[in-house]
């Protein structure tokens, strides 16, 4: 089985999970917040680097390009969730947003190679 689909499935498996915890949150009061967003977001965490490390083992520079670049995105993420966890901080909301819209350029970027492929 090609594992860039299974990446792909990841990886939209892990915005679904991004998007839930932001919902989840965004639902409750900043006081409340619990453990329930940040566990889903951590769930999304760990299928994003489940599909990283499917991309880097992949045969071509394609996917290892976008298996790295969603590796090194989902650090910065894991880092700035871990050093200001639901902090009002914008600018830390500001990287969350870029890193959240880079890995879904990449998730696009990768659909697109495996439907090309199966078009031609």
């Amino acid at each position: 089985m090609d594992r860039r689909r299974t990446a792909l499935v990841l990886l939209l498996l892990f915005a679904l999970c991004s998007g839930v915890a932001i919902v989840v949150s965004g639902s409750r009061p900043a006081s409340e917040q619990g453990l329930a967003p940040a566990f889903v977001q951590f769930a999304g965490y760990a299928l994003a680097l489940a599909a990283a490390v499917l991309l880097l083992s992949s045969p071509g520079d394609g996917p290892r390009r976008v298996g790295g670049l969603v590796l090194v995105v989902l650090l910065a993420l894991v880092v700035l969730d871990l050093i200001a966890p639901g902090s009002p901080n914008i600018g830390a909301g500001l990287v969350h947003l870029a890193g959240l819209v880079v890995i879904m350029v990449a998730t696009v970027r990768l659909a697109l190679g495996i439907a090309g492929e199966h078009t031609a």
